[in-house]
């Protein structure tokens, strides 16, 4: 499943996130990196990744935080999330799974490891990728879905724009 498996990294440490991205994609990944939440968030709207990694203590926030914002925006709900950590312990409501499919890996571990759990939870049944058997999309299409997606979760203001005969509609 890697060679074709798009995965989103959310590292707000540079070495940290190229070293994961890197290795990631020798093994055949799609990689998109992202160093903040916003940054996530968009990436797997945008992408529809099969699952995205994180770690679980961020700079500004935290995987609760992370993982309550994905799973509000209907579109990418069903992602699952991989959270990196050094502390064994999840949130009660995580691990009840209140926030979507989420497991966690508790470092130090071996990269095989990683790879492992990636393909674990990428062929669990409970991911949804956006890519499996779902026909091409038009780019304006998968745009503006990814506008409305946005709107409906808060991340972009809905404005008004003027249409073709003058008038105000909404966007």
């Amino acid at each position: 499943m890697g060679a074709s498996a798009q995965l989103v990294i959310l590292a707000d440490h540079p070495k940290l996130q190229q070293l994961y991205a890197h290795r990631l994609r020798e093994h055949g990944y799609r990689v998109e990196t992202a160093s903040s939440i916003d940054e996530a968030i968009v990436a797997a709207i945008v992408r529809r990744p099969g699952l995205l990694i994180s770690e679980w203590l961020l700079g500004h926030g935290h995987g609760l935080e992370l993982s309550s914002r994905l799973h509000a925006v209907a579109a990418v709900a069903a992602t699952p999330i991989l959270f990196l950590t050094d502390e064994p312990v999840l949130p009660l409501t995580l691990q009840r799974g209140e926030h979507g499919p989420i497991d966690l890996l508790v470092r130090p571990f071996p990269f095989e490891r990683l790879r492992d759990a990636i393909e674990r939870m990428m062929t669990s049944g409970t991911v949804s990728n956006g890519a499996r058997g779902a026909a091409p999309e038009s780019l304006t299409v998968r745009a503006r879905a990814v506008i409305n997606d946005l709107v409906e979760s808060g991340l972009l203001a809905r404005r008004e724009a003027p249409d073709d005969a003058g008038e105000r509609t909404s966007i």
